[in-house]
């Protein structure tokens, strides 16, 4: 069972561990470190696909015809993903400064380049030639030319299974009106599934995207759990408790390691759907984004030891307290 993985493609430059940001005119040391590694939502799911041991993981995006586009593309080949970027001739790779100032939330500054120009023809194309099983789409808010087109992607691989994973939109949500009932899974933060549906309550906003067609709705809530649910059940399920480093990229690798665990058991959409699939999913999911929160940067910490290890310790308690409720 293959994976294409598409969104954006992006340098993240991360600075951690920051004692302050100095004032205007002042020089600070970056006490351990600059790092650079390849980012986006796109190769951030795919690298943590491929550290969980899952094969066959393919990683869309789109990078300018410069040498940090050449970087992203090695790296991301590197870790085991075969990349299969969109170049613009006309743009550059994006990147992404992240800055964590010890005992502050983190700070982006980042640049909307080559990253938001994937186009709906290449993704297809790139479809097409792979011929995946399983098919992630992120950056969903970010991609104009892809949101115009979701529909028909959706449409046109209507037999594979598919996990959308959005962001807060630049032009509103319209764009998931026509595709919604096409759509399988999908991932929202807590804030972008209010923004979405207008509902603070996690259960209403996913009855209200279960009306809409979409058959399994998973709201994240960082270090509150996630909620999740069906037309039929919704589930509740804690976070696993961790000491947090940096948040970067929690989201990612709880979609990777859903994604990774569905690989893993050939599970079908009729398998996914069943309440207690469901929630062995979450359970592996949240113990990915758990290791991720532990490390610097978005996949770092994101392999089968550290995820073993959270699910050896915590996978019991979390279970325990987990609530399934019929609808």
């Amino acid at each position: 069972m293959s994976i294409l993985c598409s969104g954006s493609f992006v340098a993240d430059i991360l600075v951690p561990d920051l004692p302050k940001i100095g004032p205007p005119g002042s020089l600070t040391y970056a006490p351990n470190g600059i790092h650079l590694s390849p980012g986006g939502h796109s190769a951030n799911v795919a690298i943590n696909l491929a550290q969980l041991e899952a094969d066959n993981i393919y990683a869309v995006g789109s990078i300018g015809r410069d040498e940090m586009g050449k970087f992203l593309v090695e790296q991301i080949k590197n870790r085991g993903v075969c990349p299969l970027p969109e170049i613009q001739e006309n743009s550059t790779t994006a990147k992404n400064v992240a800055l964590l100032v010890k005992g502050e939330d983190r700070r982006y500054i980042s640049e909307l380049s080559a990253n938001s120009l994937l186009t709906s023809e290449h993704l297809i194309a790139s479809i097409r030639r792979v011929k995946p099983q399983l098919f992630y789409q992120g950056t969903l808010g970010g991609l104009p030319h892809i949101e115009k087109n979701l529909h028909d992607v959706l449409y046109d691989n209507k037999d594979v299974l598919n996990f959308i994973d959005v962001i807060m939109p630049s032009n509103g949500w319209g764009y998931l009106d026509s595709a919604t009932p096409l759509i399988h899974i999908l991932h929202a933060n807590q804030m972008e599934a209010y923004n979405l549906t207008e509902e603070n309550d996690p259960h209403k906003a996913i009855g209200k995207l279960n009306r809409g067609g979409i058959q399994l709705v998973i709201i994240s809530d960082a270090q509150k759990g996630v909620v999740a649910g069906t037309k039929l059940y919704h589930i509740e399920m804690p976070a696993y408790q961790v000491t947090q480093r940096d948040p970067t990229g929690a989201g990612d690798a709880l979609s990777a390691g859903i994604l990774g665990l569905i690989q893993r058991n050939n599970y079908s959409l009729d398998d996914i759907l069943d309440p207690e699939v469901i929630i062995e999913l979450l359970l592996y999911g949240q113990a990915a984004g758990a290791a991720c929160v532990t490390g610097l940067g978005a996949t770092t910490n994101v392999n089968m030891k550290n995820v073993k290890s959270i699910l050896k310790q915590q996978r019991d308690k979390v279970q325990s307290q987990t609530r399934m409720k019929r609808q």
